[in-house]
């Protein structure tokens, strides 16, 4: 009786996966050189990397090519990651990412002109 029950749930477990194969979808495996960096596919927020390296983050995404952003910020500094890659169906779709420190960026505050009265300062 409960073999039988064994079979009839892995069955029911092989036609979902099957299903989502044939359905257009495929599953991203994701792990991270540091762990708790939080991962974006395609602009929206999917979860955090495991903190033991031996896990994954297991995510199901439509089939085609993902752009991958995973980011952490590691004493006071952010580091992150940038991954292009093409999703496909009927198997994992493993994706290590390294993260590496940002460069700061630079202020797009426009800078002030110096007042008249400094500017005849500096003519003296």
């Amino acid at each position: 009786m409960i073999r039988k029950r064994w079979k009839g749930l892995t069955g029911i477990a092989l036609v979902f996966s099957l299903q989502g194969a044939f359905a257009g979808e495929a599953w991203l495996v994701i792990t991270s050189d540091q762990p708790g960096a939080m991962v974006s596919v395609d602009n929206a927020y999917r979860g955090v990397t495991p903190q033991r390296p031996s896990d994954a983050l297991h995510i199901q995404v439509s089939l085609g090519t993902r752009k991958i952003h995973a980011h952490k910020q590691i004493a006071g500094k952010e580091y992150a990651a940038r991954v292009t890659m093409k999703a496909i169906g009927g198997k994992e779709n493993l994706l290590q990412l390294n993260l590496r420190e940002e460069a700061t960026r630079a202020s797009t505050t426009p800078t002030t002109l110096p007042s008249k009265s400094a500017s005849r300062d500096l003519e003296q």
